[in-house]
C-alpha cells in the first residue's frame, strides 16, 4: 500500500524540545563539575517531587522497579509477606515483590485492569501494590478501607500514573507510600532509567536513603544489604524541569482522550475514561479488539503504530509460576489479555491524527487494509 499524504503516526513520541533550552546551561554546569552522584540537583528534584505528589518525601532511585523493591524492602513487612498485585500489569512489578523477599499474590482486576477490591475478598495478604495502570488511578478509597480493615501495607505503583487523582489528591499521597517510575516514555520520564517513593514515614524514608547507597546511613558503615540504586544527578536536573510542566502536558493527553472519545464514537469499544472522582492521566489509550494482532497489522499497514500492554498476565509468565499463589484463576485478566490494544497516545498529537487513527481503527475491524 503507497506511504499515507502525512507520514506515519508512532504509537509513542517523545518531544524534549520544551525542556531542552531551560537545561542546556545547567547541564553544561553539571558536566563540568563532574558531580554526578547525590548532590543538590537531586535534592531539588526530590523536593520539588514530595510537594507535587502530597507527601512529606520523595527519594530518588534508579529505576521504578528500584523504586517498587526499595519500598518494600523499608515496610514494615516480615520477610514473606504476601502481596497482592493484578495479573494484568507490568514483569517488574512482580520482580521487585520477588527481590524484596516477598511473596506475589495474584489477583484478578475490574474493567478497568486494576486491582479489584471484590477479587481480594477472604484472599490472606499482607499487603497490596495497587497499580494506577495506564494512568487510571485504582479505587483507593475503597481499597484504603479494606486495607484498615484488615491491617494491609499499602505501596501505589504510580509508575504510570503521573498527573492522576482521587478526590483531588494525586496518586502516590493515599496508600503508605508511592513507587513511581520516570522511565523515558512515561508522563514525568527522565532521560533514562529513573524512578523515585514518595512517603510521610520518617523511619521509610531513612531506610531507603540507607538502602540505595550500599545500606549506608554514614560514610563506610554498612548495616544491611543495599544497592547502588540512587537517582544521579543528570536525571534529577531533567525530572526537575519536566516537572514544571506534568500538569501542562497531562491537560494536552486529556484534550487528546477526548478527541478519541468523538471519534470512536460510533464504535462499540469499551473506552477509558474518568470514573467517578477518579481522574485519568491518560499514559495509554488503551481498547479491546478482536483479532488483535490482525488488527494491528492492518493498521500499520495505514501507518499507524499501536502497542500491547500486556500480552501476557503475570501468572501466565514462565519466570512467574513456580513464585506466585494464585487463590482464584484470574478470568477477566486471561479473556481479555488477547484483545488490548494500545492507541497511539503522547501530548503533541493533533485532532486530525486522532481522526486518522480512528480511521485506521474503523477499517481495520471492518476488514479492510
Amino acid at each position: 500500500m503507497s506511504a499515507q499524504p502525512h507520514g506515519s503516526i508512532p504509537a509513542v513520541r517523545l518531544d524534549n524540545a520544551e525542556v531542552w533550552d531551560a537545561l542546556l546551561p545547567r547541564l553544561r554546569d553539571l558536566v563540568l563539575s563532574g558531580r554526578f552522584i547525590f548532590g543538590p540537583e537531586t535534592e531539588e528534584f526530590e523536593r520539588a517531587a514530595a510537594g507535587a505528589f502530597g507527601t512529606t518525601w520523595a527519594l530518588g532511585t534508579s529505576s521504578g522497579t528500584s523504586a517498587i523493591m526499595l519500598a518494600l524492602r523499608a515496610a514494615p513487612l516480615e520477610p514473606g509477606s504476601r502481596v497482592g498485585l493484578p495479573a494484568n500489569t507490568f514483569y517488574a512489578v512482580f520482580e521487585a515483590v520477588v527481590q524484596a523477599g516477598h511473596r506475589a499474590v495474584i489477583v484478578d482486576h475490574d474493567e478497568d485492569y486494576l486491582l479489584s477490591p471484590d477479587a481480594l475478598d477472604g484472599v490472606a495478604l499482607d499487603a497490596v501494590i495497587p497499580v494506577h495502570l495506564y494512568g487510571l488511578p485504582a479505587d483507593m478509597t475503597a481499597l484504603m478501607r479494606l486495607a484498615e480493615a484488615n491491617a494491609w501495607w499499602v505501596l501505589e505503583d504510580c509508575s504510570q500514573g503521573h498527573g492522576a487523582t482521587v478526590a483531588g489528591h494525586p496518586v502516590g499521597s493515599m496508600g503508605h507510600a508511592g513507587a513511581f517510575s520516570a522511565y523515558p516514555t512515561k508522563n514525568l520520564g527522565a532521560w533514562g532509567d529513573a524512578g523515585f517513593v514518595v512517603g510521610s514515614d520518617p523511619a521509610m524514608c531513612a531506610a531507603i536513603r540507607s538502602l540505595r547507597h550500599h545500606a549506608q546511613h554514614r560514610a563506610n558503615v554498612h548495616e544491611d544489604v543495599g544497592g547502588t540504586e540512587r537517582l544521579d544527578n543528570l536525571q534529577a536536573l531533567v525530572l526537575t524541569e519536566k516537572l514544571r510542566l506534568l500538569d501542562t502536558l497531562v491537560e494536552r493527553r486529556r484534550r487528546v482522550a477526548s478527541w478519541y472519545h468523538t471519534a470512536l464514537a460510533d464504535l462499540d469499544l469499551a473506552l477509558p475514561g474518568d470514573r467517578g472522582d477518579r481522574r485519568h492521566a491518560y499514559h495509554q489509550f488503551v481498547v479491546r479488539v478482536p483479532d488483535r494482532d490482525l488488527v494491528r497489522e492492518r493498521m500499520a499497514e495505514r501507518e499507524v503504530e499501536t502497542g500491547i500492554h500486556y500480552p501476557t498476565p503475570i501468572h501466565l509468565q514462565p519466570g512467574a509460576r513456580d513464585r506466585i499463589d494464585l487463590p482464584r484463576p484470574p478470568r477477566r485478566a486471561e479473556a481479555w489479555a488477547p484483545h488490548l490494544l494500545s492507541l497511539p497516545m503522547y501530548p503533541g498529537l493533533t485532532e486530525s491524527q486522532v481522526e486518522r487513527v480512528a480511521a485506521a481503527l474503523r477499517s481495520a475491524l471492518a476488514g479492510r487494509p
